[in-house]
């Protein structure tokens, strides 16, 4: 199996790039500019018997996109699984809230989902068993005033819309669009008080990962389209 999780060299998408790693897969470890710890993720992923592969790249724009595409052709032939984690996130009140900060967060977040998808489309359509994982937020369904997150959850809700239109659009070739919105998680900053959330704790990197973990196995075939909440109840 071949998978590609950008945004890979730390936190949560290391996590992910960890826990789908496995002997025989192959595994793309995306960054921009986080050499070091891409570089401790690959060898990690070595550990656990995947073989991994670094690649550069700014997913701000199509052009990034391409780059990474390119890469997957020439290293790896082709790609079974894409998991589109990358994205940034910004606490700023709207009258505080500058042009190119607006522009950096949905470039980050509902662009680079759609540049990287589209990229890699045609590699996932041939795949015959195409996955494709997108990460939004757990209040990006609802919509609501959001005086000091505007710009980021604009991007994560757009990230929820790519993700309903291309499961029908890639049915038909097999391939399966799904999003995780994951709530409030022990590396989270700000991280609120676990007495606020529902289930009585944050939730962990590995809640994550179990949820994409599934959607990328061959019992989750039938399964595109949905958006499953990882928050513990949070913003339900």
């Amino acid at each position: 199996m071949k998978i590609l999780v950008t945004g890979s060299a730390k936190g949560l998408g290391r996590a992910l790039v960890e826990r789908l790693a496995a002997p025989g897969r192959d595994m793309v470890i995306h960054y921009r500019s986080s050499k070091g710890p891409a570089e401790e993720a690959a060898a990690a992923v070595d550990a656990l018997g995947a073989k991994a592969h670094l690649v550069a790249a700014d997913l701000s724009s199509a052009v990034g996109a391409a780059t990474i595409a390119d890469f997957v052709r020439a290293e790896l032939g082709g790609l079974d699984v894409l998991v589109n984690n990358v994205g940034g996130f910004i606490v700023k009140h709207l009258d505080d809230l500058t042009s190119e900060e607006w522009e950096a967060q949905i470039a980050s977040t509902v662009s680079a989902t759609y540049h990287m998808t589209k990229a890699v489309i045609d590699l996932l359509r041939v795949s015959g068993r195409g996955r494709i994982v997108n990460l939004s937020d757990s209040g990006a369904d609802k919509l609501a005033a959001r005086p000091r997150t505007l710009p980021y959850y604009v991007g994560k809700t757009g990230v929820l819309i790519v993700t309903r239109t291309m499961a029908v659009t890639e049915a038909p070739y097999g391939v399966t669009v799904n999003a995780i919105m994951p709530g409030v998680l022990d590396n989270s900053d700000p991280l609120p008080s676990a007495t606020k959330i529902p289930a009585g704790r944050h939730g962990s990197l590995d809640d994550v990962g179990a949820a994409v973990e599934f959607l990328v196995s061959e019992e989750a075939a039938y399964v595109t389209g949905s958006f499953i909440q990882v928050g513990g109840g949070w913003n339900l």
